[in-house]
């Protein structure tokens, strides 16, 4: 059986272009990505954090970590449009994992999360997944029903 798999981000636009970042991520690179046959979903989440640790992170639920691997992903991913190379060529940070879903191997995101912790459990969960990263880095995602101090919220709610 193969694994779900997940890519994971994690950005920061530099303040005065925050607006022109999600202007970006909402109208060209979200549907760029929804338009490849196996990118199943994708959700994108903030925090409030200190600057350079990483005010946004998105979730890209995939069939498998091999669509990244795919003609099509790779075109975008490869040949990036202008705007996109603006937008992630300032970012203050930028961070991204290809991961394997390895515990509950074929869980969905739970669709009542408006929130998440990254690398990090809560008691009361709805949900704790667990992956493995392509670099061998161990990823949890511990999805919530309301936010809490350290998690991110649902980006536009």
């Amino acid at each position: 059986m193969t694994r779900r798999g997940l890519l994971l981000t994690l950005t920061e636009p530099p303040a005065a272009m925050e607006e022109e970042f999600n202007a970006w991520y909402d109208t060209e690179h979200l549907p760029e990505r929804l338009s490849i046959a196996g990118f199943r979903s994708a959700r994108r989440w903030v925090a409030d954090v200190a600057p350079g640790q990483g005010k946004y992170l998105a979730t890209y639920e995939l069939e498998s970590v091999a669509v990244l691997d795919s003609p099509a992903y790779l075109s975008f991913y490869q040949k990036p449009t202008p705007w996109s190379r603006r937008c992630l060529g300032k970012a203050v940070v930028f961070k991204r994992w290809a991961c394997e879903q390895a515990d509950p191997g074929g869980a969905d995101a739970h669709p009542d999360a408006v929130a998440v912790m990254f690398n990090g459990i809560a008691p009361n969960s709805l949900q704790t997944r667990r992956f493995i990263a392509t670099t061998g880095e161990s990823i949890v995602l511990c999805e919530l029903s309301t936010p809490g101090k350290l998690a991110y919220r649902l980006y536009g709610t």
